[in-house]
């Protein structure tokens, strides 16, 4: 593949070569952005810390709500405990052999893993749980399996634009950072 096809989305835009100079506006957004992220991050740690001193504060209490008022403001303060438990499914499924089935529910996040594995299982009920992809409706279109006809008027499309910035502490030059 040649390197411009690489840079090249599948609608045609080019992608910003990694050396481009980069506008003094854009660089001081990016600036500005990577520091409301630190920030963000340092206030949901303070955030986190305050909630378990508060809890510290209930502890004892009968789990509830609690309605205070503070600085002539009404407050509700949830509070009561919640409890995880993770179980060695390894040395459950020894134990419990053909038991251990019965005590399974559905796990999203496996099923996303292993979709490929528990696709053909599922093809009676797709109408039901699953949803149309486009990347899947492409490459059925190119496949010959669906016509793309078949999908005028079924559907909308809507571009929004989305930006996601972090800084790469991977990166062996970290210039300014």
């Amino acid at each position: 593949m040649s390197n411009e096809m690489q840079n090249q989305s599948s609608d045609g835009q080019k992608a910003i070569e990694p050396d481009t100079i980069m506008p003094a506006e854009t660089a001081q957004a990016i600036r500005r952005y990577i520091e409301i992220q630190r920030e963000m991050a340092r206030l949901e740690q303070e955030k986190e810390d305050l909630r378990n001193l508060i809890a510290k504060e209930l502890e004892g209490q009968v789990p509830g709500s609690w309605r205070p008022t503070l600085d002539a403001k009404p407050l509700i303060v949830m509070h009561g405990y919640r409890t995880t438990v993770k179980y060695d499914e390894a040395l459950l499924k020894e134990r419990l052999g053909r038991r251990y089935y019965e005590i399974l529910e559905l796990d999203g996040t496996k099923i996303r893993k292993n979709r490929d594995l528990v696709r053909p299982y599922l093809e009676a009920v797709m109408d039901q749980i699953g949803t149309p992809q486009a990347t899947r409706v492409e490459s059925a279109i190119r496949a010959g399996i669906v016509t793309a006809e078949e999908f005028r008027g079924a559907f909308k499309k809507t571009t929004t634009p989305f930006v996601s910035i972090r800084v790469d502490t991977a990166s062996s030059t970290s210039a300014g950072a």
